[in-house]
């Protein structure tokens, strides 16, 4: 059966680097944007793919805009990876409860409103996949508070999701990474402008001592969210270099 893969967040650097692979498994694969100007960080021959159909949603929008828009482009959802994420400016603490409520609304609760859109049908055909990202800050002490616990939730929910859904084949995992380096992110960027201070942060930071790349998760994304996976579960992997 050929699978429908919805990708939310579609321009991040990590999945920019996973497509190939996505396109040898053969799916339909539906891979959504929020600016036309992240399409330029996407090479040619993927835009061009007839395999893959480009769609903007911004999390920004309203939640009746987002549930509008993925009924209106008739997206479909076997399989979801669900890559939106980060600090979205909110660094340091805020005595403002709406703060804290972006944060969490951004990282969290748009990623649980389209997951439950397509649960249900999820359940029907009791067969579906769900990775969501998670992240060292988790444990870090001195990263952003307010994503830090952003994170936390993320993971506390695909460990409960998991339970809920397992006896469907609905299999609900995440991967928490460290620092990677993707075509359109700070790391990125980081590793041309001060090459020397990311050598000297990544040997104090991380054990194989050097920063990671979506090569080095793009293997693990293809399998986990595929057919192979038939008995992992609510599990938060960590593929992160091995932090010291």
């Amino acid at each position: 059966m050929k699978r429908n893969l919805l990708i939310i967040g579609g321009t991040s650097g990590i999945m920019i680097g996973c497509y190939d692979q996505f396109i040898k498994q053969n799916y339909n694969i539906f891979a959504s944007y929020s600016s036309k100007q992240s399409l330029k960080n996407i090479p040619k021959k993927i835009l061009k793919s007839k395999k893959i159909k480009f769609f903007e949603l911004n999390f920004n929008w309203q939640n009746t805009k987002i549930i509008e828009t993925l009924k209106k482009k008739k997206i479909k959802a076997d399989l979801i990876i669900n890559a939106v994420g980060g600090t979205f400016g909110y660094r340091n603490y805020s005595f403002k409860v709406a703060d804290w409520q972006r944060c969490i609304e951004l990282n969290f609760f748009k990623h649980v409103l389209i997951n439950n859109l397509f649960l249900k049908d999820m359940i029907k055909k009791n067969f579906g996949r769900i990775l969501f990202f998670s992240s060292f800050v988790v444990d870090d002490p001195q990263a952003s508070i307010m994503y830090s616990c952003s994170k936390a939730l993320v993971e506390n929910y695909v460990k409960k999701s998991a339970i809920i859904f397992g006896k469907n084949n609905i299999l609900i995992n995440a991967i928490k990474t460290s620092v990677v380096a993707a075509k359109n992110n700070n790391w990125y960027k980081a590793t041309i402008q001060k090459k020397d201070f990311v050598d000297k942060k990544m040997k104090d930071l991380i054990s194989v001592e050097r920063i990671g790349t979506s090569d080095d998760l793009k293997y693990f994304i293809n399998d986990i969210v595929s057919e192979k996976n038939t008995f992992m579960n609510g599990s938060i992997v960590n593929i992160d270099g091995g932090m010291k």
